[in-house]
């Protein structure tokens, strides 16, 4: 091997060579196709439970539309950073859009939702302030963290109690408290208790940060996320999400004060020192957030097809966690049992994704489905009855 590769690495070599070796191996699999409710992997059609394309939005024809438009006026890409000349026209309308949507002042597009975490959290709080992390959010917060220079501390997933606790010990020890969250968490599918959280940031001069990726589209009267859902449009001090999810395309905005939005596009590397998202992408994604409105059928299917395929999933005996939204996982519990789970799903036609160690501990390891507006009844039947056969023969239920 390469001097590259550490003792460490080597160790996960080995059992990525076990995996390939056994046939489990699915992951970075060739896909040949659009991600709708169906797609074309290693060679052949399947049901599509990996994609986050939530709504369908990817290939909405509206959608793909816009797309043309957009490359027609503006080709491929800028070719700049945004504090260059990748700042067009229809990046400012979205980021009004969006800003107007959330009821912020200002709003600002980054490269990906990765990065809007990134650019947020550090600009933000900085060396001698503290971030409090409810022990689910999604890794790019911990890196945004680690990348502010700021302290550190995790408190009890959803445990507001917990927080509170935690608000009440270090809240003389440090200049500022961050208070970060996802609205819907990534794994588990469940949501943030945005009134508590609103309660203690107030009682406990903290500032409160909600990442919106697996929110914005699902939750909410209107689909505009956590806030909506709640009726609390100003209960989050900060907000970033992604495009990735209820577009199904690529980007990330942060939506904020104004005042607090200039001095992230002057000093938060991710936004700096990265190339602008393409045009024809922010065409797409302004049509995306358009149809949100426009067509709220499909968030009503999502949210029929969410609940038809948990009740089936429970009838049959898996175990769903406190999922309730869209991120649907099945919890096994054993890294072997899931990687062949996953596989024998895919062989009988349906494509998800084995979620295992590191991105959770070995006994929560599990398959994670994502439910999509375009799914059709047929495909959510015919998906039970594959997860009933192989669940069965695994002796998972």
């Amino acid at each position: 091997m390469s001097q590259l590769v550490s003792d460490a690495m080597k160790q996960q070599a080995a059992l990525l060579s076990m995996l390939r070796r056994e046939n489990i191996y699915t992951y970075s699999l060739e896909v040949s196709s659009s991600c709708s409710n169906h797609i074309v992997v290693s060679g052949a059609e399947r049901i599509n439970f990996i994609s986050n394309n939530y709504l369908g939005f990817s290939t909405h024809p509206k959608v793909l539309e816009a797309v043309k438009r957009g490359v027609e006026l503006y080709g491929l890409g800028i070719g700049g950073s945004p504090m260059a000349c990748g700042t067009t026209d229809i990046h400012y309308r979205l980021q009004d859009k969006i800003a107007r949507l959330y009821e912020r002042e200002a709003c600002v597009l980054l490269a990906s939702g990765y990065q809007a975490l990134l650019g947020s959290i550090q600009a933000a709080i900085g060396k001698g302030d503290v971030a409090l992390l409810d022990s689910l959010v999604h890794r790019s917060i911990v890196d945004g963290v680690t990348l502010s220079g700021s302290d550190r501390r995790m408190w009890l997933h959803n445990d507001t109690q917990d927080l509170e606790s935690l608000l009440a010990r270090v809240r003389t020890k440090y200049a500022r408290m961050l208070i970060i969250v996802d609205s819907v968490y990534s794994m588990d599918g469940d949501w943030a208790d945005l009134p508590e959280l609103y309660r203690l940031k107030e009682e406990h001069g903290a500032l409160l940060l909600i990442d919106e990726a697996h929110s914005l589209g699902v939750l909410g009267k209107r689909g505009y996320g956590l806030p909506d859902h709640f009726d609390m449009p100003h209960a989050p001090d900060v907000i970033a999400g992604t495009f990735s999810k209820f577009a199904g395309a690529v980007g990330g905005f942060v939506a904020g004060p104004a005042d607090f939005i200039d001095h992230l596009r002057h000093n938060a590397s991710a936004y700096i020192f990265s190339a602008s998202l393409p045009p024809m992408t922010v065409a797409g994604v302004n049509k995306s957030f358009e149809l949100l409105d426009e067509e709220p059928q499909w968030r009503q299917n999502l949210w029929d097809n969410i609940s038809y395929f948990l009740k089936g999933l429970n009838v049959l005996g898996f175990d769903t966690g406190p999922s309730r939204t869209a991120v649907v996982p099945l919890i096994i519990r054993d890294v072997e049992k899931t990687m062949i789970f996953n596989k024998m799903i895919f062989d009988e036609g349906v494509f998800a994704s084995p979620i295992v160690h590191p991105a959770v501990p070995p006994a929560e390891s599990r398959i994670r489905l994502g439910v999509m507006a375009t799914h059709t009844r047929e495909d959510l039947d015919r998906s039970l009855g594959v997860f009933e056969k192989v669940g069965k023969k695994l002796e998972i239920i």
